[in-house]
Parts: C-alpha cells; sequence; structure tokens
C-alpha cells in the first residue's frame, strides 16, 4: 500500500516511454473505489480487499442540565449537513482506541468510553446500504462538562484534517436529521438506555 505525496487530479494520462527499440506508450489513470469486488486486470487486484479498512461511527452522549444529550458535528460548506464523529480506524488499532481517537481529533472531547455497541458491519450495511469501509456503530459516553457549543479544528492525517467544525450537544429527544436524513441508530440508541 503507499500514498501519493501530493494531490493528484482525479484522472490522467501517463506516458511510458520505450525501450530497447520498442515504442512507448499512452496510459490512461484513474481512482477508483476501494471495493473487494472491483475488477482489475489480471491478478492486480488480488489484494485490494486488504484496503478495506474498518470504521467507527461515535454516538457520545452525556447527561446534560435537561436531560441526555447527543455530540454533534458540521462543517459550514460541506454539504454533510448535522453528523456524528466517525472514522477509518488505523491498521491493529481496536474499536474502543480508534473511536476516542476520531471523537478527540474532531471535536477536541477526551476521556470517552464505549458503552455499547449499536450496529456491527452487516447490520450498519442493512440500515444505510454498502459504503467503502465496513462501519461499526457505538454508543459511547463522556462526563464532559462545558460550553454546548465550540469549534473546533479537527487533527490527525484523515480526509478532514484542518477542517473547522461547529460541535453541539444537541437534546437527544431533539435530535435532527444526520447527515440528511432520519437515523434509524439514534431511535435504537434511545431504545438501548431507557430499556437499561
Amino acid at each position: 500500500q503507499a500514498s501519493p505525496t501530493e494531490r493528484l487530479p482525479d484522472s490522467w494520462e501517463h506516458e511510458i516511454p520505450g525501450q530497447g527499440g520498442e515504442p512507448g506508450y499512452v496510459v490512461s489513470c484513474r481512482w477508483a473505489p476501494v471495493d473487494p469486488d472491483g475488477r482489475f486486470w489480471g491478478l492486480r487486484g488480488a489484494f485490494v480487499h486488504a484496503l478495506v479498512r474498518e470504521r467507527v461511527v461515535a454516538y457520545v452522549t452525556r447527561q446534560g442540565p435537561s436531560g441526555l444529550d447527543l455530540l454533534t458535528i458540521e462543517q459550514g460548506d460541506v454539504t454533510g449537513g448535522v453528523q456524528i464523529p466517525a472514522g477509518r480506524l488505523d491498521p491493529g488499532e481496536s474499536p474502543e482506541l480508534g473511536l476516542a481517537r476520531e471523537v478527540e481529533e474532531e471535536t477536541g472531547i477526551t476521556g470517552v468510553s464505549v458503552v455499547r455497541r449499536l450496529a456491527d458491519a452487516d447490520e450498519f450495511e442493512q440500515l444505510y446500504g454498502p459504503g467503502p469501509h465496513r462501519s461499526h456503530a457505538f454508543h459511547a459516553d463522556v462526563a464532559a462538562e462545558g460550553p454546548k457549543e465550540w469549534e473546533h479544528r479537527v487533527g490527525g492525517s484523515g480526509a478532514d484534517a484542518g477542517f473547522v467544525y461547529l460541535c453541539r450537544w444537541v437534546r437527544l429527544d431533539e435530535c435532527p436529521p444526520l447527515w440528511g436524513d432520519a437515523d434509524p441508530l439514534v431511535e435504537k440508541l434511545r431504545r438501548s438506555i431507557t430499556e437499561s
């Protein structure tokens, strides 16, 4: 696995020079989604499945002044709308450590602890459809005090590094649509808290 040292276009042409009297030729290059079912010539796709990474989605709650709050994030010039912290695990990283790292990188909040798994990768795919990574959703909580909303510059080396997120605690019972739609795991989270 390798990563480019500079940002490349979505597609480009590359000239391969000839050798030993053989003529050169031009190849068309483009980025393809990481998909274990993708088709590649010959054996070139034999290890693509190893690039499919695990991802965690964090439903972080705290006890607020008027009930249970859910941690949300927004980024003004991205059309995703209201979201919650989420991101890919580093190689060899446990879901619990990865979740705490993602929450800290995206919101600045530390001291998060996992309460329960809300959905494994199979259930997540049934609910939201297939994605480029296997996603696992967790309920986590934190004894975070402080403001109801704040801005945080994202750390780490992910695709959102450097973004400034508006972080906000919202009442769980008044949770807005996440990623632009009603989120079935918010209702599952409510039920799990009520039943425990």
